[in-house]
């Protein structure tokens, strides 16, 4: 008989995983990569680069966080139940079961919080002769798991896709002295576009200059009221011509898209010798991949001649560094499809998805004409998104049972500070199912005729249509925001009738960086707005 357990005190369920390697450094600087309630300590100067670090400190500080935090006796790791894997999640009548370990544990509560995120699932497309390669492969997500920098009978690498993580893992490669080849797809969003770590002015690094309310402005932002119509500057390093780089395919790096679009994946350059690694290291090419032999990758004629010849990339690994599913295996395609999560498309009868294009086709000419600047997109390949998208009010609830508040989804954005929007969600997330948002109007105005449903529904497809505008490929999800962490948030808080993480005096509020220890009073604030029954 199943083991059956009731959640209280909102116990948690988590399944924990070590993704560190050395070469894994954090895209948050001091200051942003930390929690409000408890600063990380900075790691010593050798291992920073403008503020930057690696990842394990990032590791240590969680570990010690779950320790120092007690609640009711119990410690937040006292809290968590390890190697413990959620199969399916239902509803019947007022409870969720969440079955565990096939159906061997199942747990119930009225109220449910999603915190699986998007990097669960790891996404490896299908290429013809792939059961026939002999060697390693593996998805990015098991790198600092296995054994390929070490093993000294992996000699030579291929890493495919063209994000930051793949940027990540050939640094690595290189770094290790193995023989790296770096293929990215021609048919995909192209390599991604790397930011200096170094900025301009009074700011420590350039994380500190892009996240502050004024730079907010001049990105085009939907959660904002108003708009700054410019040209957003910026500052990327590498010169994609470098000559020392010419033979091994350099300039293949060079992004589709400017990086006012974000279409790429990007990130930071958080090491001085990444460049220069890269450019004398690793085989670029940006070719599609035509097939996989026992012992190779073989590409497709990359068409700047009439050559019909196919490269092969003798390789003993491979690692996929391809980006991850969009669809949650926990709930059935109807569930999922209700709570506004993605299912395959055709799973969308022809009535519904008519009647939510129509809504998102007709939100588009609001968008253009509130962001001018984003009514001509860049030429690139955008793909199709073979899902429906991301349907989540704020990013969080589902769309159309506006009486039902007993679920919330955390961490289903793509942004460039996942501690800050962590925290921030998660306010919201207590609130909402506290039904303390219940008649809570939009924070972006609307019709006032409008019931709750109709405005949640109408919010939701402002935002996709703005999405898909603003992120051309990558918008088509509907949920990626890279530059649009404080943007959110700020939304987020505002709607929350919170205030005490806004900067004193103008200059400072638009000024200076947005860091972690801005919200060191919000959840004092929130207790006093939102006093306990």
């Amino acid at each position: 008989m199943a083991e059956t357990s009731g959640l209280h005190n909102w116990d948690v369920i988590i399944l924990g995983t070590d993704r560190n390697y050395d070469a894994f450094w954090t895209q948050s600087p001091v200051g942003m990569a930390e929690f409000s309630d408890r600063v990380l300590k900075p790691p010593p100067k050798e291992d920073q680069y403008f503020g930057f670090f690696p990842a394990r400190f990032v590791t240590e500080y969680l570990e010690s966080y779950v320790d120092d935090h007690v609640y009711d006796g119990k410690t937040l790791r006292e809290r968590i139940l390890f190697n413990i894997r959620v199969q399916h999640v239902e509803k019947l009548e007022r409870n969720w079961i969440v079955t565990c370990d096939g159906s061997a544990r199942s747990f119930r509560a009225p109220r449910l919080i999603d915190a699986t995120g998007l990097t669960s699932l790891p996404h490896i497309p299908s290429i013809p002769g792939q059961a026939e390669f002999r060697g390693l492969a593996i998805h990015h997500k098991q790198f600092g798991q296995s054994y390929l920098l070490t093993d000294p009978k992996i000699q030579s690498i291929a890493v495919i896709g063209g994000s930051k993580s793949a940027a990540d893992v050939a640094y690595a490669a290189a770094k290790a002295g193995k023989t790296t080849s770096w293929v990215i797809r021609k048919n995909g969003s192209g390599p991604c576009a790397l930011f200096s770590a170094e900025a301009t002015g009074p700011y420590a690094n350039s994380n500190e200059q892009l996240h502050t309310r004024l730079m907010k402005l001049f990105l085009s932002s939907p959660f904002e009221k108003t708009s700054i119509l410019d040209r957003f500057l910026h500052r990327m390093q590498g010169d994609f011509s470098r000559k020392e780089g010419r033979k091994n395919g350099f300039q293949n790096l060079e992004p589709d898209t400017p990086v006012f679009w974000a279409n790429d994946s990007p990130g930071v350059c958080q090491r001085s010798d990444f460049h220069s690694t890269i450019a004398t290291q690793v085989r670029i090419y940006r070719q599609d991949i035509a097939r996989l032999d026992p012992h190779a990758v073989i590409l497709e004629p990359d068409g700047k001649t009439n050559s019909a010849t196919q490269d092969t990339i003798k390789v003993h690994a491979i690692v996929f560094c391809t980006g991850w599913v969009s669809t949650s295996p926990l709930y059935s395609h109807s569930l999922a499809l209700s709570l506004g999560l993605p299912v395959p498309s055709l799973e969308l009868n022809l009535a519904e998805r008519s009647l939510w294009e129509s809504s998102i086709s007709a939100n588009k000419a609001t968008v253009v004409k509130k962001f001018p600047i984003l009514r001509q997109q860049p030429k690139c390949h955008q793909g199709e998104f073979p899902c429906t998208p991301f349907r989540l009010y704020k990013g969080m609830a589902p769309p159309l049972n506006a009486i039902d508040h007993s679920i919330v989804f955390l961490g289903k954005l793509f942004v460039s500070n996942n501690f800050r929007l962590a925290e921030v969600q998660a306010l919201w997330a207590v609130a909402f199912l506290d039904g303390k948002i219940l008649h809570a109007k939009s924070d972006r105005g609307g019709d006032s005729q409008l019931d709750e449903k109709e405005q949640r529904e109408e919010e939701i497809a402002n935002t996709i249509a703005w999405c898909r505008q603003r992120y051309p490929g990558k918008g088509k999800a509907g949920n990626w925001f890279f530059y649009d962490v404080i943007s959110y948030t700020d939304m987020i808080l505002r709607q929350l009738g919170l205030q005490s993480h806004r900067r004193k005096g103008w200059f400072r509020n638009f000024f200076a960086p947005c860091l972690a220890s801005d919200l060191r009073e919000i959840l004092d604030e929130y207790k006093q707005v939102y006093p306990a029954s």
